[in-house]
């Protein structure tokens, strides 16, 4: 029963140094740079960079049409047509055109009438996020229009952080919910609402996919790529359209990919409550706590030549991180087999915090002994 409570103790304490310091990391401003990259991690990004082997899965539902060169926007209306005349299933277009050119009114006009005629295409739209200017939008030219499909692309993020990690089901917006493009594109591909309108947030699945580019100049060269396929257009190389994913740096037309591909597959990736993961951590931390003091034990009860070998720093650092592999391989399965990810940053931390804990333990032990004494002499 001593050992237990020892056990018990030494992980309650190595989970207190733990928590003092995130605690600092969050409230001391000489730690800011620290909270933010904390607060930006997620264990998640560990586990796609497993999965990413070289050798990347084909979709097989999303293509993508790169439009990064293309400026004027009679080009913009000859791409529509060509790619709605190999008839895919849904069109995302990733770009608002905003006001009216005045040295090209004929393109404007072109554009516009092409719009009009296009039944499964869905047009973008951007909610100004700024204090000053929040609830106003910014839609192309040709809309808000009854006969033109939009919705509004704007993805949730950090306050601080750059890092893309979900995607909007809906947004309020003039007093009701409004559905994002994604979710738009993705309904019409489906024929079916694929996810219910709400304020919900889907964490998008980043396993790594390989997404077939087509030159906007090639549309009738990939017809396999394009017809039944739910096709995005949008800019593949501009760097004011990049952002930063668990896949790298990526353009805004591929993140909304892996968004699309995550609604569809209904692979959503699914975070463990806190409540679970200090449970399991806790039961992480209480197993490593016994581990060590067996291994410090079998090391140290009697002297041999293999327990001073087996007793070296190396080989406690070797067991350590033997056991914490099993660990990741075991939360690694869990996220292949059902898109759920437990975090275990916290364990991890806390058992490289065992020793300090078990020290900590002794000097409490020993006091509390003193104490006790005293008290009888008195």
């Amino acid at each position: 029963m001593d050992k237990l409570w020892r056990y018990f103790a030494v992980t309650c304490l190595a989970f207190g140094i733990v928590g003092i310091y995130v605690l600092a990391a969050f409230n001391l401003k000489v730690f800011n740079p620290v909270a933010e990259i904390l607060e930006d991690y997620s264990f998640t990004d560990f586990y796609y960079k497993l999965l990413d082997t070289g050798e990347r899965e084909s979709s097989r539902i999303v293509t993508i049409v790169d439009m990064t060169e293309l400026r004027k926007r009679r080009d913009f209306a000859q791409l529509f047509m060509e790619v709605d005349a190999l008839h895919p299933k849904a069109v995302g277009v990733d770009v608002v055109f905003e006001g009216y050119k005045e040295e090209d009114l004929e393109g404007d006009t072109l554009l516009e009438n092409t719009v009009k005629q296009l039944h499964n295409f869905v047009f973008s739209y951007k909610i100004i996020d700024a204090e000053s200017m929040e609830g106003e939008t910014v839609h192309s030219f040709f809309t808000p229009s009854d006969s033109v499909n939009e919705g509004f692309t704007n993805m949730p993020r950090q306050l601080y952080g750059g890092m893309k990690r979900a995607v909007s089901v809906g947004r309020e917006l003039g007093g009701k919910v409004v559905p994002s493009f994604i979710k738009k594109v993705v309904d019409l591909y489906a024929e079916q609402e694929v996810v219910p309108l709400s304020e919900k947030n889907i964490n998008i699945n980043f396993s790594p996919k390989e997404y077939h580019i087509v030159p906007y100049d090639s549309i009738l060269e990939n017809r396999d790529w394009i017809e039944d396929h739910l096709v995005l257009i949008g800019a593949m190389t501009e760097e004011g359209d990049m952002h930063y994913t668990p896949q790298g740096k990526i353009a805004g037309v591929e993140l909304l990919a892996y968004a699309a591909e995550t609604m569809l597959r209904q692979s959503e990736i699914k975070h463990a409550s806190t409540g679970v993961t200090v449970v399991a951590s806790f039961i992480i931390v209480f197993l490593s706590v016994i581990l060590l003091s067996y291994y410090k034990s079998f090391t140290t009860k009697k002297k041999t030549l293999f327990r001073v070998i087996f007793g070296a720093s190396l080989i406690r650092g070797l067991l350590i991180a033997g056991w914490l592999s099993l660990i990741v391989w075991i939360t690694f399965i869990l996220f292949c087999s059902y898109n759920y990810s437990i975090s275990l940053a916290f364990a991890m931390s806390s058992i490289a915090l065992i020793y300090m804990a078990e020290n900590l333990y002794d000097v409490i032990k020993t006091l509390s002994v003193f104490n006790k004494e005293k008290k009888n002499e008195s």
